[in-house]
């Protein structure tokens, strides 16, 4: 149990209505008192009660926080004392509810630790409730996700997870492995006071991973990589030969104006990432260099630049010009993009006669495309439905598959696929209840890791150390 009290500022430092100062710690309450005051006209000349009236736990009190020293008020204030283990850490918590600003929060974290507490490092306070068994690691690390949700979707599955629908989920899991453990150690027991038929007991194991746990634990996977571009986003790639109107695209789907649009070829040289959402959907796009065959040492760098966002984009958007016929270097470069990842936008459409439109269509059959004019923002709309179409309308998730992994679970979930598979071989030709007993334990271990039941530091302190102070 640790013995420090810890203390952060819990919101976002600048102007605003509404600063917090967290303390937990066994110190908290001692601080409190010495600080908080709930009567201004009761403050003496060096800032005690005349008075002193009870704080009881989870009441939220008006007052004045003032320094011990000097008698002087820091500020008006709302204070909260939470006591253990019912409040986040399970130890006791005060929080200081301030105005907000830099300097007034400073100034109070400043006495608070002048009084007693030390400051908290990254992720101090969700750290010590799991240490304090309040969440398990699935729910620590969920509220780093619900923190730094990008869209809707990925609050849900945060949410999810920080309720312990992911914890509860691996508990089954653990369960059902426990309880083929101890269908093993039965029958080895009882091996030794009468001959039983160890097939029998095999048997049931293999039937359990194979019907029950496999599905389980591959569907949670499947789930992970399934749901990560709400986390991570979509990355889209703007592509194109120069002057074809990329970066008038870009400015059109991010609704402001992000990149320079110029008449002149090459203007874009380097890659321009904006950010923006697509029916919830957080996406980053990227207008990149204009593809075509230059000897200008700049321009190079900047389509190789192009080439490699190409590789690595989830959707590449090939933009063609309406008012003229795909020229060799276009085609080649949609064949090179391949017709999986590309939509092909034919642009400038209000200058456009339908007849070069029909040929351009004719050029790119088989590719996804639509027409727009990036200028008057025709067809925008439509794009944005087809992307979303081409890459999303099967991830829409139920209340169910909300319960989804991390990666960092995932892959640990991969591991304990891979070992129950090399458990089922050993049902299979060693046919050792003691050693099936031993492999199954080490999936135990392994599940363990996902919760954080077994005491690894180290892992710890890495993900903790990607929170917020304060949190």
């Amino acid at each position: 149990m640790t013995q420090n009290t810890i203390a952060a500022i819990s919101t976002p430092l600048g102007p605003g209505g509404i600063g917090i100062v967290r303390i937990s710690g066994p110190n908290a309450f001692a601080i409190l008192k010495k600080l908080f005051v709930r009567d201004k006209q009761k403050i003496g000349p060096i800032g005690k009660l005349a008075i002193e009236r009870a704080l009881n736990s989870h009441v939220v009190y008006y007052g004045h926080l003032i320094d011990p020293e000097n008698g002087i008020i820091l500020d008006e204030v709302l204070a909260i004392y939470m006591k253990a283990p019912k409040s986040f850490t399970r130890e006791d918590v005060v929080e200081f509810h301030s105005h907000s600003g830099f300097v007034v929060l400073d100034r109070i974290l400043s006495v608070v630790v002048n009084n007693g507490a030390v400051l908290s490092g990254p992720g101090e306070f969700t750290k010590r409730a799991f240490l304090n068994g309040r969440i398990d690691l699935t729910q620590a690390e969920a509220v780093i996700d619900l923190i730094n949700a990008p869209c809707e979707t990925a609050v849900q599955l945060a949410s999810c997870q920080v309720a312990g629908g992911l914890r509860d989920v691996i508990q089954g899991v653990s369960d059902s492995i426990t309880t083929l453990v101890a269908s093993c150690e039965a029958g080895i027991e009882f091996s030794e006071e009468s001959e039983i038929d160890q097939e029998s007991y095999l048997r049931n194991i293999q039937k359990t991973m194979r019907q029950t746990i496999f599905p389980e634990i591959s569907l949670l996977i499947q789930r992970q990589k399934d749901t990560a571009i709400f986390k991570e986003g979509l990355l889209l790639a703007i592509a194109g030969a120069p002057n074809v109107g990329k970066s008038s695209l870009l400015n059109r789907l991010v609704e402001r104006e992000t990149a320079i649009v110029s008449e002149v070829p090459g203007t874009t040289r380097d890659v321009v990432r904006e950010y923006f959402s697509i029916n919830g959907v957080p996406v980053i796009i990227c207008d990149t260099a204009g593809i075509h065959d230059t000897n200008d040492p700049v321009e190079r760098i900047g389509i190789k630049k192009a080439r490699d966002h190409f590789n690595q984009a989830d959707l590449v958007i090939l933009v063609l010009e309406a008012t003229r016929e795909v020229n060799g270097f276009e085609k080649k470069l949609a064949e090179e993009l391949g017709r999986s990842k590309t939509i092909a936008v034919i642009n400038k459409d209000d200058l456009a006669e339908d007849d070069m439109v029909l040929s351009i269509q004719k050029q790119i059959d088989g590719v996804p495309h639509i027409r727009v004019s990036a200028k008057t923002g025709t067809g925008i709309v439509d794009l944005k439905r087809l992307i979303f179409k081409d890459l999303l309308s099967d991830k829409n998730i139920t209340s169910r598959e909300r319960i989804t992994p991390n990666l960092r679970q995932r892959k640990i979930l991969e591991k304990v696929l891979k070992e129950l598979e090399q458990c089922v071989i050993a049902v299979e030709t060693v046919q050792s209840l003691e050693v099936v007993s031993g492999m199954l334990n080490d999936v135990l271990r392994l599940l363990d890791e996902v919760s954080g039941n077994r005491n690894k530091e180290e892992l710890y302190d890495h993900i903790f150390s990607q929170f917020c102070i304060g949190k």
